[in-house]
């Protein structure tokens, strides 16, 4: 207890410090106490690194780095039924909404036979438990899984190594994860369509719990050094409105506290914001007045508690409807309606807008000539861009859509295109997400993904807001200060030697 005594004194005097290696510099502490401490160095070194980062993580200012948008599920969580009726359409709509030119199923790809190798190496993240999904993607970006037969670009060291994220100019103490569920519940009357129907079920609330157990089983690890805050999918459509009361209810956080490192809280109440997915059926702004019901009850829960949204906005993806249906609840356009009446609704509309297929909205005209000028392509982009400036909560992110390096060229031509100030909005409002396991169908790995990013011309100020200070303020995530000094006590009740032994 010695120890415990001594750390808790120095905490209490502490305005500033960093931490070194080799030696320990605290300004605001008195000449005594700095003796003390370095008295105990040489007794603390052994924990050296998780010292620092718990340290870093509860009585510093937090240097986090977001990956705001990844899906983990097993083979349970999709609704493949669904994603096969959705194919149940004209030949014309089905390979218009689904043969792109550089999406997933290009027609290139099937003929050079990489789908396959691509869908083989997405299903391994399926393959496996959650949990063990999360501690692949933290080895693999440690460089665990590099080979010299690797397909995909890579940095030449890892970018995490002594407990802590290297990238650009920066060092990251804490890696946030945003896993977004999705709701793949289906209503009775899609099942009915089939010849062995059954009753319609709740597949939500099984993955959201499933998902809790994961990442508590994964905080078992001490060393692992992700700390999550994922968002709870829902598709009011394919449930009753007492349901989605309770379903915000029971599972959605609204205190916006972090918590302690390692830990969540003991409620189910550790999901930090609402996932909602356009191409299973949901319609932002539904005629029906049952449906509107339950979401304006949505929307109002959300601005009122402050609870931000991450919806789905490309014209690809898992389609539980055609695709026509589709682009026309997922084009930002169609939300419009939502943002006049919800004004302080906070929401990121992912993938920021990208259109693959030829026919799914885009000018084709307008098209060429943004083509010519390697800018950005299709509507639903330009029109997320200008609400994001006639907005002040609407938030984008780059999630699948940073697979491709042509677009860090396109969008950094746009933004030199565009007045200083509504650069700087757009620039304030940019969010990093991965897309994974998804993004597997395009990129090698976890790993390559950051990489592609990393080597964007895109300013490092600008790839600091993108990953921490934006992701920050949208999520809209404080500390206490009771829950930074819980944290410390945990780390030296747990972790250090016994006072007996160093004191």
């Amino acid at each position: 207890m010695a120890i415990t005594v001594l750390i808790l004194r120095i905490v209490s005097q502490v305005k500033w410090y960093s931490i070194e290696p080799v030696h320990l510099k605290i300004a605001g502490l008195s000449k005594r106490l700095r003796w003390e401490l370095s008295n105990i160095w040489e007794s603390l070194t052994p924990n050296f690194f998780l010292l620092k980062k718990t340290l870093f993580c509860y009585f510093n200012n937090m240097n986090p780095f977001f990956d705001i948008h990844f899906h983990v599920m097993t083979f349970k969580e999709p609704n493949l039924a669904a994603f096969l009726s959705s194919l149940d359409s004209s030949p014309a709509s089905l390979l218009q909404g689904n043969i792109t030119k550089d999406y997933i199923l290009t027609l290139n790809g099937i003929l050079k036979g990489q789908l396959f190798s691509q869908i083989e190496n997405t299903l391994t993240a399926f393959s496996r438990p959650i949990d063990e999904t999360f501690h692949m993607m933290e080895d693999d970006l440690k460089g665990k899984y590099r080979k010299s037969n690797n397909k995909g670009e890579y940095p030449s060291v890892p970018y995490i190594r002594d407990s802590k994220l290297y990238f650009r100019s920066q060092a990251y103490d804490t890696i946030i994860l945003s896993p977004l569920l999705m709701d793949f519940s289906q209503t009775q009357s899609n099942i009915d369509k089939l010849y062995y129907s059954f009753p319609a079920f709740d597949k939500i609330t099984p993955y959201a719990l499933d998902t809790i157990s994961a990442i508590n089983k994964y905080y078992e690890d001490e060393n692992s050094l992700f700390e999550f805050y994922p968002f709870i999918g829902i598709n009011p459509i394919a449930h009753s409105y007492e349901f989605l009361v309770n379903h915000l209810s029971r599972f959605v956080d609204i205190t916006h506290t972090m918590h302690p490192r390692h830990k969540l809280n003991d409620s189910e109440r550790v999901f930090f914001g609402v996932k909602l997915y356009p191409p299973l059926g949901f319609d932002p702004w539904p005629q029906d007045s049952n449906e509107l019901k339950k979401v304006r009850y949505l929307y109002s829960f959300c601005e009122k508690n402050r609870v931000p949204i991450i919806t789905h906005c490309d014209d690809q993806g898992f389609k539980g409807i055609n695709p026509l249906e589709a682009w026309k609840f997922t084009d930002p356009a169609s939300w419009k309606t939502v943002l006049e009446n919800y004004p302080k609704l906070i929401i990121d509309f992912a993938h920021v807008g990208r259109q693959y297929a030829v026919n799914s909205g885009s000018n084709i005209i307008e098209n060429v000539h943004s083509r010519i000028k390697r800018l950005p392509q299709g509507e639903w982009f330009y029109t997320l861009m200008d609400m994001i400036n006639e907005y002040d909560n609407v938030y984008s992110d780059i999630s699948f859509t940073g697979c491709y390096k042509e677009f860090y060229i396109q969008f950094l031509n746009y933004l030199d295109s565009i007045s200083l100030e509504k650069r700087k909005k757009i620039e304030d409002r940019i969010l990093f997400g991965s897309d994974f396991s998804v993004n597997l169908l395009r990129v090698e790995s976890y790993l390559n993904y950051y990489y592609i990013f990393d080597s964007s011309p895109l300013s490092d100020e600008f790839v600091h807001k993108i990953v921490s200070t934006n992701p920050m303020s949208f999520l809209g995530l404080k500390e206490k200060e009771e829950v930074k000094k819980k944290g410390m006590l945990s780390f030296f009740t747990k972790r250090l030697p016994n006072s007996n032994s160093s004191s």
